[in-house]
């Protein structure tokens, strides 16, 4: 892997001496569902000998107008968490569902230092409408920020994303079908950074978008 790499914007160095890695993983799995009302809860850990990471030049070195770079290995553990609950409702034409999610998940060396490009905490609030022509749906993310960085890493701010879709599907004469759809991501036209991209400096997360789709089948 040595040499320039612009997809990451890196001039990375590899080693061919890395021992191959080696996991231990422990997952559990907790799941509720009673008259509309579920809930879920998972824990993990993943214990990974020689686990093998790309880590920046910690003095900034340039090589070939790239930031270097070197892969390196050494033991690590992930630990994390994710759940969500929510209720159902029953509606005249259709379901309504209410959820919150959260997930978070955390990566240290064994000499107590952090997982470069480790993702951040997330709280998601959902609304979905499904009827037998007619859906909705509303996904509201709150990405917080990350500051357990790693060696020549820098903090990523939080920022909230909201999205919708809307469909309505019409039956025709001719026995085919057409949807329509209405869709908006990223409605706050937040400037997000992803914590996990190589250039979340260089190029942002995508700004609002808004569209219409239209769907025949036949």
């Amino acid at each position: 892997m040595n040499g320039p790499h612009l997809a990451v914007g890196r001039y990375e160095e590899g080693n061919p001496s890395m021992q191959a890695e080696q996991a231990s993983n422990i997952d559990l799995a907790l799941n509720y569902e009673k008259d509309g009302l579920f809930a879920s809860l998972s824990f993990f850990q993943n214990d990974i000998d020689n686990y093998i990471y790309l880590e920046d030049d910690p003095l900034g070195t340039m090589e070939e107008g790239l930031l270097k770079a070197a892969y390196k290995q050494q033991d690590a553990e992930f630990d994390g968490y994710e759940f969500e609950f929510g209720k159902g409702f029953s509606m005249a034409k259709g379901y309504l569902v209410l959820s919150f999610a959260r997930d978070s998940v955390s990566g240290n060396f064994d000499d107590g230092s952090n997982v470069p490009r480790m993702v951040p905490e997330r709280n998601m609030f959902k609304l979905n409408y499904t009827g037998e022509e007619f859906s909705a749906g509303i996904l509201f993310k709150d990405v917080e920020e990350q500051n357990s960085i790693a060696v020549g890493e820098t903090t990523t701010e939080g920022f909230q994303m909201l999205d919708i879709n809307v469909s309505k599907t019409v039956e025709l004469a001719s026995g085919s079908n057409v949807q329509f759809v209405v869709f908006g991501k990223n409605l706050l036209d937040e400037a997000a950074r992803n914590h996990s991209s190589f250039v979340k400096n260089e190029v942002p997360m995508p700004g609002r978008n808004i569209g219409v789709k239209l769907n025949l089948t036949f």
